[in-house]
């Protein structure tokens, strides 16, 4: 009869082992997948806080230098480890981990089914502040203010010397001379202290604290080291080939025509006295002149002077311009005497005696030389160049505010009001102008910025549903695996009351006394749960990790960002694994004990009650 029992107890062991199985990885599962404490453990585990800004951040800023590193002011690498330690001031691991341990706390208990509702909100506005006041401190300050400015005027020289075809002259500029001309006119000190001025002017606004923003930044004491820089950068053949070829010849032609006919059929061209003009004004002269014009436009840009007017004398340049043309003059009406018939002199007193006063005889005496035929027939070169060419040519030339708009482009007519405002009043920006240049989508986009910066970014169910529906996502599937979940949490104890009763009958067929029914349950339980601990740790080791290593991405077929968090992923599914096994070892281990225990304090009860 007890061999009967013992049969029928067999299955009953085997059905309570399967059933422990069951218990097992459920309450294990229950203790990890449906526990916030677990993922929080994993975090801290595998330093992700760290990891973030040490390896994951440095490889991000790689990407962005090789993307679009063409595209910023200012060049990545220059400030990596700068922005690295940035990063971590203004979101410091401690902080990440609040925020992450914080979430986990309401959505855990929401997708185990413990809760229908969840309410998480993240709380922007004491970073921002903190992230401006870490930029003025950590990027304005110091080397790294040094290696900003230095990307900045940088970058500003390749725009300047990309855009140098908008100038109404062909200019050759090198950056390097951009870029000097750039630090002359923006210095460190400022350009450091208007980025500070902006970030505070800004601020308050992102931050929810203020309403509307005035950023306005004074250039008047820009304007003297501007044109300072302008006269050194355009102090080069270009300008004054330009300033004479479109300024000065077009107004001499403008009183002289395209030529000026001489008596005695010497003409001059506007090409010649052009020519003229460039012996008698050298490049030194025109620099001065045109230096002349650009401070006359600074003091009118500061204010200084209500017009644009530069008188120069051009006396001196005059007599020096009669000298040249005269001996131009004198070079063509010896050519044309040369070019004169030879008759004897009573010939030529014939020809000459009905000539017209100014013109020339068609001939020219025999034996008489050029110098004394002029003075024969009172010919003096200089006075016709000088009647007929320079006293054309006023004595000063005025260049004004029309000048400049001419030179600088049609197009361009307001420009001098609008310098004159800012330099006067100070270029101003404000909330009104940022909104005017978006669209009313980035408007809105904008708005809700500030909205969740001054008051936190909350996140519910309501919100986690849309974007379920929203991704095509099931949300009756995920109501119902929400239920299953808080529905076997609920009766997980009676997974485990089951295969207990199961193993205790099998103890009461098993054994004839109350005594060797207890033993036989606790010594069945025992060897349960030894072959569960062994098991679960040679299964792991030796078959489990082997294969999930398989399953897993190869971090060497990925570059970048990408690769990094590969491979942290892969740590992290080791270190989830690993721990879920650990959990199902340390059960199966209390559970041994526990059983253990018992059952030997039940034999040591025996022993003593017997002696």
């Amino acid at each position: 009869m007890i061999w009967f029992r013992r049969v029928v107890a067999l299955p009953l062991i085997l059905i309570a082992l399967l059933l422990f199985v069951a218990a097992l990885l459920l309450t294990e599962l229950n203790s990890t997948v449906a526990n916030p404490k677990f993922y929080n453990d994993q975090l801290v585990q595998a330093d992700m806080y760290n990891f973030v800004h040490d390896d994951v951040l440095p490889a991000a800023l790689d990407e962005v230098e090789t993307d679009i590193s063409s595209d910023l002011p200012i060049k990545v690498a220059d400030f990596k480890s700068e922005a690295v330690s940035a990063a971590k001031k203004i979101l410091p691991p401690e902080w990440l981990q609040r925020q992450v341990e914080s979430a986990t706390a309401v959505l855990i208990p929401y997708f185990r089914g413990s809760a229908d509702e969840f309410n998480y909100t993240i709380l922007f506005k004491d970073r921002v502040q903190e992230g401006a006041q870490v930029i003025k401190d950590d990027f304005l300050q110091g080397e790294t203010a040094t290696k900003l400015y230095d990307n900045l005027m940088k970058y500003a020289a390749e725009k300047v010397v990309d855009n140098l075809d908008n100038l109404p002259y062909q200019v050759s500029l090198t950056k390097a001379q951009v870029k000097n001309a750039l630090r002359t006119t923006f210095s460190q000190e400022w350009v450091t202290s208007q980025i500070s001025a902006v970030i505070d002017y800004i601020t308050p606004y992102i931050t929810g604290d203020a309403d509307h923003f005035t950023i306005t930044i004074q250039v008047r004491e820009l304007v003297d080291p501007t044109a300072d820089a302008i006269i050194e950068l355009l102090a080069i053949p270009q300008t004054y080939d330009y300033l004479l070829e479109q300024i000065i010849t077009p107004t001499v032609a403008e009183y002289l025509g395209a030529g000026v006919d001489l008596p005695f059929k010497v003409s001059l061209s506007q090409e010649e006295i052009s020519s003229a003009i460039k012996q008698v004004l050298p490049q030194s002269w025109v620099h001065d002149r045109f230096e002349e014009v650009v401070r006359a436009f600074a003091a009118y840009i500061k204010g200084d002077s209500e017009t644009i007017s530069v008188t120069v004398n051009l006396t001196d340049s005059k007599a020096a311009a009669l000298d040249v043309l005269t001996s131009l003059a004198d070079h063509k009406s010896k050519a044309i005497f040369d070019a004169l018939p030879v008759v004897s002199m009573d010939d030529f007193l014939q020809a000459i005696q009905n000539l017209l006063p100014g013109s020339l005889p068609n001939v020219r005496p025999e034996g008489v030389s050029y110098e004394d035929f002029k003075t024969a027939i009172d010919l003096i070169v200089t006075d016709w160049v000088n009647q007929m060419v320079i006293d054309q040519v006023p004595d000063q030339w005025s260049f004004t505010e029309a000048d400049l708009i001419k030179a600088m482009g049609a197009d361009r007519e307001d420009f001098l009001d609008k310098a004159r405002d800012w330099v006067l009043n100070g270029w101003t920006f404000t909330d009104v102008d940022l909104k005017d240049q978006l669209a009313a989508d980035d408007q809105k986009t904008l708005d809700d910025i500030r909205r969740y910066i001054a008051s936190g970014y909350t996140i519910t169910e309501v919100d986690l549903e849309d974007w379920i529906r929203e991704g095509g996502g099931d949300l009756d599937s995920i109501d119902l695996a929400r239920n299953g979940i808080g529905t076997a949490r609920t009766w997980l104890w009676v997974i485990w009351l089951v295969p207990l009763i199961l193993l205790l009958c099998a103890g009461l067929l098993i054994a004839r006394s109350l005594k060797g029914k207890l033993l036989w349950f606790l010594g069945l339980l025992f060897v349960i749960f030894l072959i569960f601990y062994i098991g679960s740790g040679v299964g792991y080791s030796h078959f489990g990790k082997p294969e999930i290593q398989k399953l897993l991405p190869n971090p060497a077929d990925y570059q970048g960002v990408e690769a990094i968090m590969i491979d942290k992923g892969n740590e992290v599914a080791h270190n989830v694994l690993s721990s879920f096994v650990s959990g199902i070892q340390s059960m199966a281990l209390y559970t041994m004990i526990g059983s253990g225990a018992v059952f030997l304090g039940i034999i040591a009860w025996s022993i003593v009650r017997r002696e």
